[in-house]
């Protein structure tokens, strides 16, 4: 199963050339990976436990130029680990992808400041966005 949430592009996300700036997207794979956490995962945890990003890569296939069209930011798993999970994505409409995307994720104690083992709910939830 993947997640797809829809991003609006805004005007002042462009750059001198019309397009998306290249750092934006980096914002539209946070918004999604937020939206993905409080849908499936938040109920599960306590307000001090949560996860951080530890790794992202991104790869730009074509630009974006403003559009009035929301843009889907797709996220699915690919790794389930003992305290960390990968995941990857696209960011795309029905006819283009444009931006093909991977992160590592840590669960993290905020209280603690430190990473933790990923809770058994969490791993639930993740497994069932889990693709190879």
């Amino acid at each position: 199963m993947r997640h797809a949430f829809e991003c609006a592009v805004r005007f002042d996300d462009l750059d001198a050339y019309g397009h998306v700036n290249n750092v934006t997207f980096a914002e539209y794979l946070q918004e999604a990976r937020v939206d993905f956490a409080h849908r499936y995962l938040a109920d599960d945890l306590s307000p001090h436990e949560g996860s951080v990003v530890a790794h992202q890569s991104l790869d730009y296939h074509r630009p974006v130029p403003f559009r009035t069209e929301p843009l889907q930011v797709v996220l699915w798993v690919t790794r389930i680990g003992r305290s960390s999970f990968d995941v990857a994505y696209e960011i795309r409409d029905a006819d283009t992808v444009y931006v093909t995307a991977t992160g590592a994720l840590v669960a993290f104690d905020v209280a603690a400041e430190r990473p933790r083992p990923l809770t058994e709910a969490e791993r639930a939830t993740l497994a069932k966005f889990l693709e190879p």
